[in-house]
């Protein structure tokens, strides 16, 4: 058996227990479990709670700051941006989007940058706080050093950075597009050789700048459809780190994470509920569209996840075995009782 089924809110429970034993703040922890359960239950695990112990061990090493004092580094109508007083990046980052979203319902538009903080987590968790205010949200990272090579090249000169937008459909979830640059996520093919997949052709680059299947040679990541990729890269590092006041991923050894953010209200480009008939009409046409033999239907983007979602929220959340004995590593460093019926 690989996966045991774990009921969402008993996870995020757990999760809000464990950030408050490692020094979190009640409120920052709470925080934490909502966004990172939030993630599971779109089926992303690699970027849900399987996570945390990384970021929690960051803190009990003195690496990471449990109680950073965010602070506004520089505003105006329309812009922020955010010192994360090198704490998890997750507090950084909702806080930007907020604020953003605050900004935007006066002047249309507004966006953030964040400073000094760790890794964010899922994209698509502050472009989907946007879309439930009725707003285009978009956020992208410039998260750890260089992992992706330029194409032909045999060295990382870029990070591998997300970015996702979110746009709001009226009644129901919004469409969320959350893309690595790279061919893959990183925690993406940890989660294949957890469960004992293979690394599909064409998506790991060894140090001679050749494809290989093997993830103990491969050392970098393409970039996804070649100079696309590394393009959207490169440019998603600049918007998060240089525009943000950080560093190029290329001149980045073990420095912080920069984050960067918009949200567009949609109100003051059009009518809203104009702009929801039209979203519902081209969904409707989407969805009624012609497929290919064997398959059933073409989806949104962000819709299979959305569906995981509401399956997961009603049944649990399905866990692979090694997601949960990370979790319970920490809890045992931490002290915290597991929450589930599990036996090795």
């Amino acid at each position: 058996m690989q996966e045991i089924v774990v009921d969402s809110a008993r996870l995020h429970d757990f999760a809000r227990v464990l950030c408050e034993k490692a020094g979190l703040r009640s409120e920052d922890a709470e925080q934490m479990a909502t966004l990172q359960v939030q993630t599971d239950l779109r089926g992303v695990h690699s970027h849900g709670t399987r996570a945390l112990p990384g970021y929690l061990n960051l803190v009990l090493n003195g690496k990471m700051n449990p109680k950073p004092e965010l602070r506004i580094v520089t505003e105006g109508p329309s812009f922020v941006v955010v010192d994360g007083d090198n704490g998890i990046g997750h507090l950084a980052s909702a806080f930007a989007m907020e604020t953003a979203i605050e900004k935007a319902k006066t002047t249309g538009i507004a966006a953030a940058g964040v400073r000094n903080a760790g890794h964010f987590g899922a994209a698509a968790c502050y472009a989907i706080m946007a879309a439930s205010n009725q707003m285009v949200g978009f956020s992208t990272t410039n998260t750890g050093g260089a992992s992706i090579v330029a194409p032909g090249g045999a060295e990382a000169v870029v990070a591998n950075n997300a970015m996702s937008y979110a746009l709001p459909t009226g009644g129901g979830h919004p469409i969320v597009l959350d893309m690595a640059c790279g061919v893959s996520a990183w925690g993406k093919i940890g989660t294949l050789r957890m469960y004992g997949k293979p690394i599909p052709e064409g998506w790991l680059i060894d140090d001679t700048g050749q494809p290989t299947s093997d993830p103990d040679k491969g050392r970098f990541l393409a970039p996804a459809a070649g100079p696309r990729g590394y393009g959207l890269a490169f440019i998603m590092g600049i918007l998060a780190g240089p525009l943000s006041g950080g560093l190029m991923a290329c001149n980045k050894s073990d420095d912080p994470s920069e984050h960067f953010f918009f949200a567009l209200n949609i109100a003051s480009f059009t009518d809203y509920d104009g702009y929801v008939e039209e979203i519902q009409q081209g969904i409707g046409k989407i969805h009624a569209s012609k497929t290919a033999e064997g398959v059933e239907q073409a989806y949104l983007p962000g819709e299979i996840e959305w569906n995981h979602y509401d399956n997961y929220l009603a049944n649990g959340i399905p866990i692979h075995v090694d997601h949960l004995r990370g979790l319970a590593g920490i809890a045992e460093k931490l002290d915290v009782s597991i929450c589930w019926d599990w036996q090795e």
